[in-house]
């Protein structure tokens, strides 16, 4: 599995992290102004949903945040308030 380092993660292109191995982006039908989006694993595959509509620069700092936060990228501060990230384990 793929785990960029988080100099890597906040410096890469953009287009290089989403090419990685096993890392997708999609689109999400979920409209609501405070959604920003959201990571989900399954083994070695992760997948990033974002509302679209979004700015490329919104897109570009939530998508790596997003990366670092589900890989556990050693280092990733926690999002400034009043954003944050909530994790959802399977039963």
């Amino acid at each position: 599995m793929f785990i960029p380092t988080l100099d890597y993660l906040m410096s890469a292109p953009l287009a290089a992290l989403l090419a990685a191995p096993g890392i997708r982006i999609v689109s999400t039908r979920i409209t609501d102004p405070g959604f920003t989006g959201y990571a989900a694993r399954s083994g070695d595959r992760v997948e990033v949903a974002l509302p679209a509509g979004r700015s490329a620069l919104e897109r570009d700092c939530i998508v790596r945040y997003l990366i670092g936060a589900v890989l556990r990228v050693d280092g990733l501060a926690p999002l400034p308030k009043p954003l944050q990230v909530d994790e959802i384990t399977g039963a």
